[in-house]
């Protein structure tokens, strides 16, 4: 008997089991980062998945709502902070809190019960499976990270930011490659305790977490941080949302700046005015004729943020429910989509907030010039707690998959100075404005991540399906 089978052959203990486990998944990221915690509740999800099938093998629905139940825990405590986006706008809106808190997981969640769906439907013999689970997980991440505007929130492979030397693998396969790669060695190690005769996945999997660690050490090891001459301001600031654009908030915000020092504001910082010194990468609104942009300024040139946070900068199909809410402020004031085509300086790749966590949008707004990325975002609007903490883990996994520094400026989040490797060299979330000078590390010349892109996880894929089915086609 395994520990599985003390489980009630109920529906409803297994919905719960699952839910259990999706909100303890939330545990693996900012602010907790339990380390290796995901291999022991994907391991776990697999091992139910195994149980289930011997007493329900023909019953789609419970698969799918396994899923569901799932991903709504994960998706409940680790994005919750999303609805704090509407108290900031505006308390009076609070009964649209649940479209965020409640209904935006549950849609979230339907990625993990159509996977569950697919992982019904391939099945084979328990080898295949683990091929099939781990490539089916990546898929779905994938669509989740594209589709409907895309949210590649707190995907699997985030939650190894608490070591920097696992982190560095990203450099190689990004971050969905490194999603992938948890979930395998994960099922490899949970399988063996069905089948003894897996020892062989068992022991493969530890050695390629062993191996990403000895690479990741190495990279670090073998690229020291190298200083530019340049010197760069990082402005951080600490103001409510409801006093950020007051005369004398702007004000005290631009008393920061430098004439001799270039200077990087938080987004939006300096209200609707774009009249300030050339040197400045400072955010504001921008308006052009009845349009309203998200945007950065520097040197003459300006870029509009071409992604658009939901339900904080726009809100899904606003244009319909305009309609029937003329008054609502929130269905009124969104914001416009940048053009696809913009000019900036060449040397800086501009990343306004959410923009950074799009790990193929960073990768393809690079150039082989590009020598600093600035994301600068304003966090005022997703609380304290982990919203922001998660925010700036992402923008720094950018770092780590292209090799290129990247500097922060955040309003009410984390601000600071990042390395090529993902190294946080200065780092301000304090509740007070102020502002770092600081040098610029060099880039890497080239990763192979920057060079790829997802390529070699793709490829990974496909030959998880091939095995998968030669597998299946044994038994």
């Amino acid at each position: 008997m395994t520990f599985l089978e003390i489980i009630p052959s109920k529906k409803i203990y297994f919905f719960s089991i699952f839910f259990l486990l999706g909100s303890l998944l939330s545990l693996s990221f900012e602010p907790f980062k339990v380390p290796f915690l995901p291999l022991f509740i994907l391991g776990i999800f697999f091992l139910l998945n195994e149980h289930i099938f011997k007493i329900y093998p023909k019953k789609i629905k419970i698969f799918f709502f396994n899923g569901i139940f799932f991903g709504f825990g994960f998706f409940t405590f680790s994005m919750y902070w999303i609805s704090n986006s509407i108290i900031e706008l505006d308390p009076n809106l609070n009964y649209l809190i649940p479209i965020p808190l409640i209904l935006l997981p549950l849609l979230l969640s339907t990625f993990i019960g159509l996977m569950q769906l697919a992982n019904l439907y391939l099945r084979g013999n328990l080898t295949s499976r683990i091929f099939y689970f781990s490539a089916l997980w990546t898929i779905f991440e994938f669509l989740r990270s594209i589709l409907f505007t895309g949210l590649p929130w707190n995907l699997l492979g985030y939650s190894w930011s608490w070591s920097l030397e696992f982190s560095q693998i990203v450099s190689v396969v990004g971050i969905h490659g490194l999603s992938l790669i948890t979930v395998f060695c994960s099922t490899c190690i949970f399988s063996f305790i069905f089948d003894h005769k897996l020892k062989y996945y068992f022991f493969s999997s530890l050695l390629i977490i062993l191996v990403i660690y000895i690479f990741g050490y190495s990279r670090i090891e073998n690229n020291k941080i190298n200083y530019s001459d340049r010197d760069i301001r990082i402005v951080h600031t600490y103001f409510d949302q409801k006093t950020k654009w007051l005369k004398q908030t702007i004000d005290s915000t631009a008393s920061m700046g430098s004439l001799d020092i270039p200077t990087i504001f938080p987004e939006t910082s300096l209200g609707l005015e774009d009249d300030w010194p050339e040197n400045w990468l400072f955010g504001f609104i921008r308006k052009d004729q009845n349009k309203y942009y998200n945007s950065i300024k520097h040197m003459g040139f300006t870029y509009d943020k071409k992604i658009l946070v939901p339900f904080g900068e726009y809100f899904p199909f606003s244009e319909y429910l305009k309609v029937f809410f003329p008054k609502n402020s929130f269905f009124n004031n969104s914001l416009s989509e940048g053009s696809t085509e913009q000019l900036f300086n060449s040397n800086i790749t501009p990343l306004i907030c959410y923009e950074a966590i799009f790990s193929s949008f960073v990768r393809e707004n690079v150039s082989n010039q590009t020598e600093l990325l600035v994301n600068i975002s304003n966090d005022a609007w997703f609380g304290e707690f982990s919203g922001p903490k998660q925010h700036f883990v992402h923008s720094r996994f950018r770092s780590i998959e292209l090799g290129i520094p990247m500097v922060r400026s955040s309003n009410k989040g984390v601000s600071g100075l990042i390395s090529p490797l993902g190294q946080i060299i200065h780092q301000v979330n304090s509740k007070d404005s102020e502002y770092l000078d600081v040098k610029i590390p060099q880039k890497l010349e080239m990763t192979i991540y920057k060079k790829y892109g997802n390529l070699f996880t793709y490829f990974l894929i496909v030959l998880f399906f091939i095995i998968g089915y030669a597998n299946a086609r044994k038994k």
